[in-house]
């Protein structure tokens, strides 16, 4: 499941959401819609990031791609809320989608948690025609692997990740990390995921300045 992890804001999710659309390679779905609303396709960037602004949101934006002529067109599926916990939620049902060869990309931006500013990772990531083989017994109500050509699913998710990593300005290990996060970091945001930036800071490195 070749993945890309990274750190990016608003400002960093807006122009690679561009790209996406632009490339028009492949339908871009919401992976659970709001409660006991329809599940939506987005037409454009703007669509998407107002996502971000959405009451309960928190933050976050979760997409499933699929990838055009790679395999079936998703259908949305129903999840109903058990009855003790719909109270909490605020809904009774919910939809997704689901697919071996949709491409899963969930985007984060800055909020407060707890009095303090933080940014939690971003990723993406695919399902390889072996791993979906592996997990289709397992997973089922789901459509054959066999359906799918993951060959285009490799391609357009490779070209993605290559989108990502070309517009890093630092990385932390694997993690790449962004403009405009990188100016969250200097400001003092705290990194999901890295720990506190005191100790984390000696591992990044500015790819602008790597010595």
């Amino acid at each position: 499941m070749p993945n890309c992890d990274f750190f990016a804001t608003a400002a960093d999710h807006a122009p690679l959401l561009a790209w996406l659309f632009d490339e028009n390679t492949c339908a871009v779905y919401e992976a659970y819609s709001p409660g006991e609303a329809p599940l939506r396709r987005f037409a454009g960037a703007a669509e998407v990031m107002r996502e971000f602004e959405r009451e309960g949101a928190y933050g976050r934006c979760h997409l499933r791609l699929h990838v055009n002529g790679s395999g079936p067109v998703p259908e949305p599926r129903r999840i109903d809320i058990i009855a003790s916990e719909q109270a909490a939620c605020g809904f009774r049902y919910r939809y997704t989608i689901e697919g071996w060869g949709l491409v899963p990309l969930q985007l984060y931006v800055p909020q407060m948690k707890k009095g303090q500013r933080q940014l939690d990772k971003s990723h993406t990531n695919h399902n390889s025609q072996k791993r979906a083989e592996a997990w289709a017994d397992i997973r089922q109500g789901m459509n054959s692997p066999d359906a799918w050509d993951f060959r285009k699913v490799t391609a357009f998710s490779s070209r993605l990740n290559r989108q990502i990593r070309k517009r890093a300005v630092a990385k932390w290990g694997g993690c790449s990390i962004l403009a405009g996060a990188w100016t969250e970091w200097e400001n003092g945001t705290y990194f999901g995921g890295l720990g506190a930036i005191a100790t984390a800071a000696s591992r990044v490195v500015d790819l602008r300045n790597p010595a």
